[in-house]
């Protein structure tokens, strides 16, 4: 099964990968108690913020970024990167690592299939190399739309290219057509597509992402330019 804890674990190494390329981390081992290099990002974006207590007698001083214990020092310029990573992701309410991949046009929210399609995520079916894999399903489900608005279009693709069947399948969704009685509001609620979509995913306001498929000769919800 693709589980998400596979996933948050990949995401979470990949993360730490750009903490060492970005010289955030070293190799020599303290001698004393010392901050973390995410420790002083989050210091810093808290002195951004003006929510900073007064720095005590027992903390360390120094250059910006000092690490005590140890003869280098964290560049001030790689703390404020990170803590104005901090800043923005606690703005935007997404874990930290979201904010090293790969964005939807309408708002702050991850491109999943960006980030499957440019090898920034690469799933996988098991931590065992010898279980068998399933294939994606290219297979995509229409949701039919009353009045003008576009038709919805589910594709499976992006989906199980890294999600699991029983991800969706019954819980959220029955596998029978015409069982689901899927709503704007049940979706906005947090039924349906909004298990992730308006959370983790492109969000709700995107219209165009799910309403893709326009009535004879009506436009989209959101009018493209003309070439």
């Amino acid at each position: 099964m693709r589980g998400m804890g596979v996933r948050a674990a990949k995401l979470g190494g990949w993360f730490i990968m750009i903490l060492l390329a970005g010289g955030l981390t070293t190799c020599a081992a303290p001698s004393s108690p010392q901050k973390t290099p995410l420790e002083l990002a989050l210091e810093a974006a808290a002195n951004r913020q003006g929510q900073a207590k007064p720095t005590g007698a027992g903390q360390p001083s120094g250059a910006p970024g000092a690490v005590p214990g140890q003869g280098e020092a964290v560049s001030g310029e790689a703390v404020d990167s990170l803590a104005q990573i901090l800043i923005e992701a606690e703005k935007e309410q997404h874990p930290l690592a979201f904010y090293f991949l790969p964005k939807s046009e309408q708002g702050s929210y991850v491109d999943w299939a960006a980030a499957l399609k440019y090898g920034v995520i690469r799933p996988v079916d098991s931590l065992d190399p010898n279980k068998k894999t399933m294939p994606p399903i290219d297979f995509n489900v229409v949701f039919k739309v009353k009045g003008d608005l576009p038709d919805v279009v589910y594709p499976h693709y992006p989906h199980t290219v890294w999600l699991d069947c029983r991800n969706c399948h019954p819980k959220i969704f029955v596998m029978r057509a015409g069982a689901n009685q899927v709503t704007m509001n049940g979706i906005m609620r947090g039924e349906f597509c909004g298990r992730c979509h308006g959370k983790v995913a492109f969000p709700l306001f995107d219209c165009n992402r799910c309403h893709s498929r326009p009535k004879p000769g009506k436009d989209l919800i959101i009018p493209k330019a003309k070439k």
